[in-house]
């Protein structure tokens, strides 16, 4: 019996072997450590990538100046001479005029979830790798997080799979391996690339994913709130990525049911932004500290916060990100303007000063923490502003901390419907007060200017919930 059984486990480590098991753990968590000076790095990255796009991608060909000797030396000047590139851009061009003509087998298409505009980009075997270092780097910069402890994340949509090519399944490595000896899948690739997913959720980052909140919308009801609660209890997670809206609503469920802290050191948001408004009520009913990031699908995350959480560092070994004006030429450190990012990594599908469709400011000034990386201060979508008379604009972060700052509102989403009319919904508040005329009288004022002809038309209307977008995301300012 033992015998027999030797030929099938020496099966099974030869595949493991093939894999990376035994070693893909480490090289993860060697690519995340930053390097000694990530913005050299940066910029022989950024000379690299410049000259195989101009030579290999017909999108870029006529886009990237050819560079002298002199230019060489400074990339980012170069740089600085391309158009900025959109999201129609990279659609009208999908995906043949901006590849670079690698092997098909090695892609791995990424939709993002847009709000307004989906997106599918593609990335290669380097840029997959990037990205789980990127984001292993991310959580060991946020409240100490280590390799291996528990973590627990609430996306808006579940994927089939999280692992490999498709996402995630609870299969183990182990487990994952065996199938592929019983099916003869050892010399497939396909399996291969499945089993790295697995050995990043499993052995690294030990990731659990919850159902995100589904057709409860924003504001589920407190049965379904309870069982969130009593399985994060249970999981003892040492980390916890959700979207916002699930993090505010489970925070407001604990704070309004007299209910102990959740006891998680480390919270994280995924694919939205906490506003400085909802950051200590998470902190104080998650019973910990909330690290801020930035990231997105195309990309994987972009930078993060340091112990002064005063900024994210950019990750500028992998991104060079620039803020630039309407016509797309660079704004003064400190001013806000649109974000621009160059993925340094991703050859199979470069994206140069791609403007992600971010508001933000850089500040360049030296953080305490001693990291030279930029710091990048992100401040919401920029379709989704409100812009007032004589110019001025209210961020979706000021919106959401005046409207959730109301008597007797929980939530609330405003729809600027142009010529300064707005609709407003709120989500009233459980065992509080609400007056829809006082509402609406303090929205007019707040978006009011002495100088105006006429108020502002406000329409306000109280709802159970507020409902996602059909990526899973919540937009509350449209």
């Amino acid at each position: 019996m033992i015998r027999s059984f030797r030929p099938f486990r020496r099966s099974l480590a030869a595949v493991a072997m093939r894999a990376g098991c035994w070693s893909a753990g480490g090289r993860f968590v060697a690519l995340a450590r930053w390097p000694d000076d990530p913005l050299a790095v940066g910029q022989q990255r950024l000379a690299e990538l410049l000259q195989h796009a101009r030579d290999n991608v017909p999108f870029y060909a006529d886009r990237i100046p050819a560079v002298d000797r002199r230019q060489s030396a400074d990339p980012a000047s170069v740089l600085e001479q391309i158009p900025v590139t959109t999201k129609d851009d990279v659609e009208a061009h999908f995906p043949d005029q901006i590849t670079d003509g690698s092997d098909p087998a090695d892609w791995r298409l990424m939709s993002t979830r847009g709000t307004a505009q989906r997106l599918i980009t593609i990335h290669g075997f380097a840029k997959r790798d990037a990205v789980r270092a990127a984001n292993l780097r991310m959580l060991c910069d946020s409240g100490r997080y280590r390799p291996g402890l528990p973590s627990v994340e609430i996306p808006p949509e579940v994927c089939e799979t999280v692992c490999g090519d498709l996402g995630e399944t609870q299969t183990g490595v182990v487990s994952h391996v065996m199938g592929m000896l019983r099916q003869r899948q050892w010399r497939d690739t396909q399996p291969f690339r499945d089993l790295r997913g697995l050995i990043e959720t499993h052995w690294v980052f030990h990731r659990q994913t919850y159902p995100g909140f589904g057709l409860h919308g924003s504001h589920p009801d407190p049965d379904t709130l309870n069982q969130y609660v009593a399985r994060l209890r249970t999981d003892r997670p040492y980390l916890v990525k959700a979207l916002a809206t699930y993090l505010t609503t489970l925070a407001r469920h604990l704070q309004r049911n007299d209910l102990p802290p959740l006891n998680i050191p480390v919270i994280k948001t995924m694919g939205s932004r906490v506003t400085p408004g909802q950051r200590s009520l998470i902190e104080s009913s998650f019973g910990g500290k909330y690290w801020d990031d930035y990231g997105s699908a195309e990309f994987g995350t972009i930078a993060n916060e340091c112990v002064e959480h005063a900024g994210l560092h950019v990750y500028s070994d992998w991104f060079h990100v620039e803020v630039v004006d309407d016509a797309g030429n660079p704004v003064p450190d400190g001013k806000v303007g649109h974000v621009l990012i160059t993925d340094l990594v991703n050859h199979t599908m470069p994206l140069i000063r791609y403007k992600i469709g971010d508001l933000g400011r850089i500040d360049r000034s030296p953080c305490p923490c001693g990291n030279k990386t930029p710091r990048l201060t992100v401040h919401g979508r920029a379709q989704d502003i409100v812009t007032l008379s004589q110019g001025r604009i209210q961020t979706t972060d000021d919106v959401l901390d005046f409207l959730e700052a109301l008597p007797g509102v929980d939530s609330a989403q405003l729809v600027d419907c142009g010529d300064h009319s707005y609709q407003v919904s709120v989500v009233p508040a459980p065992n509080r007060p609400l007056s829809l005329d006082e509402t609406k009288q303090a929205i007019v004022n707040w978006l009011s200017n002495p100088q105006d002809s006429s108020p502002p038309a406000v329409d306000v209307q109280t709802v159970a919930t507020i409902r996602p977008e059909s990526g899973g995301k919540f937009r509350y300012v449209k």
